[in-house]
Parts: C-alpha cells; sequence; structure tokens
C-alpha cells in the first residue's frame, strides 16, 4: 500500500532528524558528546546560525516578490537566458538520462537530491556548534553568506530554467514526474533558480570548510566529496540543472570560500556577529 504524502513527509522529516543525530554521535563519539556544552555552544553562535537560516528564507521572499511582479519582460529573459545557457553543452543531459534510463537510479538520485543534500545542510554547523569548534562554523557562515549573496544577485538578474523544461533539450524532468520528492521541491521552488546551482556550491563549501579544518574532520571531508559526487550526478540526471549551472556552482563556492578565510573579512563580520549576540542572547 502506497503512503499517502502527508506520511511521506513525515517519514521524511523523521529520518533526517535521526540520521543528523546518528551521523553526530559517530562523528564525535558518544561519550565526547557534552549536551550542555552544546547548547552553550548554540547560544554563543546563534547569531551565525540565524544568517544561515535568514539567506534560504530571503531567497524564497524573493522567490514570491518576483513571481508576484512578473511580466513578458521577465519572461522573455528568462527564455533568452536559458537557451543560451543550454547552447554551452545542454546536450550532455539527454545522453546520460538515455543511458541510465532505470527507475531504481530515479528513486536513488530522487532521494540524494532531496534527502542527502538536506542532511548536509542542516549537518554540518550542527556538528560544529555540537563541539564548540568556533572556528569552523565561523568559517563556514561567511562563505555560506558570501555564496547566498552571490546566488541572490544571479537569480535576481539571470533567471534560468531547469533542464527538464526546455522543449528543445529532449530531457525528461525525471524529478518532477508525478513523485512525492519532486512535490516537495515545487511546492517552494519556482523553478528558474538554476545559474549558479545551489546545491553544487553549498555542497563544494562543506568540502571546503571540512578540508581546510585539518585532521579532525578528514572522515566527514570524505563523505562530503562522496556525497558531492552524487549530488553532481543528480542535479543533471534529473533534469534540474545544466552543466553550465554545475561549473558556476563550484566557481561561486571557490570565491565565497576564499572570502571567508580572509582573516580580515572573518574579525571585520565577526566583531558585528559578536554584538549582534550579546544584545540578543547576553552571550
Amino acid at each position: 500500500m502506497a503512503l499517502s504524502y502527508p506520511v511521506f513527509f513525515i517519514a521524511y522529516a523523521v529520518s533526517l532528524v535521526v540520521g543528523l543525530f546518528v551521523a553526530i554521535v559517530l562523528a564525535v563519539g558518544w561519550k565526547d558528546v557534552f549536551w550542555r556544552k552544546a547548547f552553550a555552544s548554540l547560544r554563543y553562535n546563534a547569531v551565525y546560525i540565524m544568517l544561515l537560516v535568514a539567506f534560504p528564507v530571503l531567497i524564497r521572499v524573493q522567490d514570491i516578490a518576483v513571481e508576484a511582479l512578473s511580466s513578458s519582460g521577465n519572461n522573455t529573459r528568462e527564455i533568452v537566458y536559458t537557451n543560451w545557457i543550454f547552447s554551452l553543452s545542454g546536450g550532455v543531459i539527454r545522453v546520460i538520462q538515455d543511458r541510465l534510463d532505470y527507475r531504481i537510479l530515479v528513486d536513488f538520485f530522487n532521494a540524494v537530491y532531496v534527502w542527502l543534500f538536506m542532511f548536509f545542510l542542516c549537518y554540518v554547523p550542527a556538528l560544529f556548534v555540537t563541539v564548540d569548534d568556533r572556528v569552523s562554523l565561523r568559517r563556514y557562515s561567511i562563505a555560506m553568506t558570501v555564496n547566498y549573496i552571490i546566488l541572490i544577485a544571479f537569480y535576481a538578474v539571470f533567471p534560468v530554467s531547469v533542464s527538464g523544461s526546455h522543449p528543445g533539450a529532449g530531457v525528461t524532468p525525471l524529478l518532477y514526474t508525478d513523485t512525492y520528492w519532486g512535490r516537495m521541491v515545487t511546492g517552494i521552488d519556482p523553478l528558474d533558480n538554476d545559474f549558479p546551482s545551489a546545491h553544487v556550491s553549498i555542497m563544494v563549501i562543506t568540502i571546503l570548510t571540512c578540508h581546510y579544518s585539518g585532521e579532525r574532520w578528514r572522515k566527514v571531508y570524505i563523505f562530503a566529496v562522496a556525497s558531492t559526487a552524487l549530488v553532481v550526478f543528480a542535479v543533471l540526471y534529473l533534469g534540474i540543472h545544466w552543466p553550465a549551472d554545475v561549473f558556476s556552482g563550484f566557481l561561486a563556492a571557490i570565491f565565497a570560500f576564499a572570502v571567508a578565510t580572509s582573516e580580515r573579512v572573518q574579525m571585520t563580520i565577526d566583531r558585528y556577529v559578536r554584538t549582534a549576540n550579546r544584545r540578543l542572547f547576553g552571550v
């Protein structure tokens, strides 16, 4: 008997929470998880966490505003930009889909795109907070903030549709073809925020942060590298992103992380964050 969508969504949410808890325990060790210390760290780093939450919300607000104010001019720009992105090796996606036309692969990569990505989006800051790794969390949050600023700018002025919606590409929108995974995505995604790929840029920032933090997060780094490879393939195979979107996602992540590793940038932003944190939470 097939699950109803509400039951499916609850199962998704529960599995995500359980997965996060298990992954943190495996990475840190049960004996080294001190919950009181973790809550104190959460309070101390609350503004950084708020930044990580605020920008995705801001992107959604931007999508709603653009949709409400959309005009024929906006639609024309979207068509022109999407055609241009398609001309940059867009036909590769159809070849991939033709060679790997298996239902089990579609289901697997749907889960990769929706579940695994969301897992990493929550896991990395939760891990840093749990062990009170303030340096890594600061670097990650600043890199993500710069990345989101880049994404918001491009999404506002350079709308590009998902590859599965292009009439001349011959790409099947595998994620969006009557699946609960697709329903979860289309409920919040206008399907024209393609360039650069946020999935790719966020995963690459995760890799760079863990690598830059040294041996402590080596296992997480290896896991993130393998997961990023799956996410990159998923966004192409499922008819979501164009190759150019993926490439630009890598560039956005590298630039954002380079900015975040600047000691001057870190200290400047941290000074404002610490002031805000003291005023809001007394820490």
